[in-house]
């Protein structure tokens, strides 16, 4: 860790100030102790406005680089750090004691921290702060005061500058996490954990009202930029009327035109698709993977839109055989590829909530037809944890069972006698089942939580409403069986609606965590 002052150099300076006679300025003027600090005080000030005088005069007059030339902010404030500002600061408070020892001190250490920040990069963002903290706390009520409270600002000011280029090209730009430390110093926000997402989670339930409702989880780092460069606004326009007359001003008057600028240019994220609610809290990140993604803009499998409304196609969710054939070929053309950009071993459902199961089940049972059906076995249903507010993207991990191995049974619900198939197990490697006697079934209007005789006639029908409550009074039904469990729907039963029907029977839930793979098989069956 960088020692910011040097207590063997100040031991020097005062062997030798015993060996001779101290006629400077700085020089205590009064014998009393309280005079004299208020005289080490003067100096320090004197100091301190000789060192502003300085730094104003250089004040950069640009606020963008040249070229590969280095930013003007960047270039002002190294000029400032490398010079010798400590050892003026502990040469003016030579024969400090109590108070001002304590002022000497805290300053000398942020002006070598400075240096050490901005010239050398031996220190990070964290303890930078640290340092600028200490000297801010033993500058209230001094004339010098108004130059640690600069530096609070300029600190921002001096990131954006390294990073002038942030989401101007692509608004998906990594480095806003590099941002997060000073996050915290806007948003008076203090992390408990090394997990990002989560603190960000935090940070927009904390600290930001309403403002991430909306914004899915892996858009929030992009997205929370916005209230972080307003905030900063804020702090600016704080400062200013604080000091009114400070020569800071007009520079920061120019940051601040900038950070509002840079937010500005952040549009508000809009979701496309909007995912369904998922009880999961496995996660299921999308990028870098084999996506079969189903929207009113048509059907993209491995990025390839294979199905559009600018090229004619019509969302009318009506099966199509012949887009199950073309699914078929392609995955076997890029399984036989040496090489991919994709996961391989397995594909992510991300669908419009409106999408019926009849469209995309065959789509789903597509990957596994061919040459290298059993590396395609296993797929996600992709959906958006919003019960926490995080709204992460979560997953069920599911087995598509080869056709053979699809299992055929009857329900009889309501005097309706219905055929349905079994065609995928949930999070484990496929069983086998002749039967089931507990079917969770999804009419389209109410879940049916119900014990099946050997012939599919109902013997006992639990009816839950549809809606966001379910999945309790599904996981307590869930909990009380100890046979093999099926998850059926009716085959015009939308992807909300059979996630709805999962939710609370996939997976063994608590409160907070929703992971855990049930004692028995659940199996996922559509029906006609």
């Amino acid at each position: 860790m960088h020692t910011s002052l040097n207590f063997q150099r100040v031991t020097a300076l005062l062997i030798a100030a015993s060996l001779t006679p101290w006629t400077s300025a700085c020089a205590p003027k009064k014998a009393d102790k309280g005079a004299a600090a208020e005289n080490i005080k003067a100096d320090i000030a004197e100091v301190m406005a000789a060192r502003r005088k300085r730094i104003v005069s250089m004040m950069p007059t640009e606020d963008s680089p040249k070229g590969d030339d280095e930013h003007p902010w960047l270039d002002w404030v190294k000029k400032i750090a490398s010079t010798p500002q400590s050892t003026e600061v502990q040469k003016a408070g030579l024969h400090a004691k109590g108070d001002g020892e304590e002022q000497v001190e805290m300053l000398a250490h942020w002006l070598d921290a400075m240096k050490a920040y901005y010239v050398e990069e031996k220190i990070e963002p964290n303890e930078y702060w640290t340092q600028l903290g200490s000297a801010r706390r033993v500058s209230k009520g001094t004339p010098w005061e108004e130059d640690t409270e600069f530096e609070t600002l300029f600190f921002h000011a001096a990131r954006l500058a390294k990073y002038w280029t942030l989401q101007q090209a692509d608004s998906h730009d990594d480095r806003v996490i590099s941002f997060f430390t000073y996050w915290k110093f806007v948003f008076d926000f203090n992390p408990k954990t090394a997990i990002y997402e989560d603190e960000v989670n935090v940070v927009c339930a904390t600290k930001l009202g309403d403002f991430c409702k909306d914004i899915p989880m892996e858009e929030r780092p992009f997205q929370v930029m916005r209230p972080y460069y307003e905030g900063y606004v804020k702090q600016v326009q704080a400062f200013q009327a604080k000091f009114p007359n400070s020569p800071y001003n007009t520079l920061l008057g120019r940051v601040a035109a900038i950070f509002k600028e840079r937010g500005t240019k952040i549009a508000k994220w809009q979701e496309f698709p909007v995912l369904p609610e998922i009880r999961s809290t496995i996660p299921a990140p999308v990028r870098g993977n084999a996506i079969l993604e189903i929207t009113s803009k048509g059907v993209t499998v491995f990025d390839n839109a294979v199905r559009a409304v600018d090229k004619g196609w019509k969302a009318d969710w009506t099966p199509d055989a012949k887009l199950s054939e073309e699914i078929s070929k392609l995955t076997e053309e890029i399984r036989a590829a040496p090489s991919s950009a994709f996961n391989q071993s397995e594909v992510k459902l991300v669908a419009e909530a409106n999408v019926p199961v009849k469209y995309f089940e065959p789509l789903l049972k597509s990957f596994i037809i061919g040459e290298h059906a059993k590396e395609w076995a296993v797929e996600w249903l992709v959906g958006r944890r919003r019960l926490d507010g995080s709204n992460r993207r979560a997953g069920y991990q599911i087995y598509v069972l080869p056709k053979e191995k699809a299992i055929a049974f009857k329900l009889r619900v309501g005097g309706k006698a219905s055929q349905c198939s079994a065609w995928a197990v949930v999070g484990r490697d496929p069983f086998e089942a002749k039967g089931f006697q507990a079917v969770a079934y999804h009419d389209g209007k109410a879940i049916h939580l119900t014990k099946v005789g050997n012939d599919g006639a109902i013997l006992s029908d639990q009816t839950v409403p549809s809606g966001p409550d379910s999945a309790e009074r599904l996981d307590n039904w869930a909990d009380g069986q100890t046979v093999t469990l099926a998850v059926a729907v009716q085959e015009n039963v939308t992807y909300e609606q059979w996630l709805e029907a999962l939710n609370g029977v996939a997976l063994d839930c608590d409160k907070d965590e929703c992971k855990l793979q049930r004692n028995q098989p659940v199996f996922i069956a559509t029906c006609k």
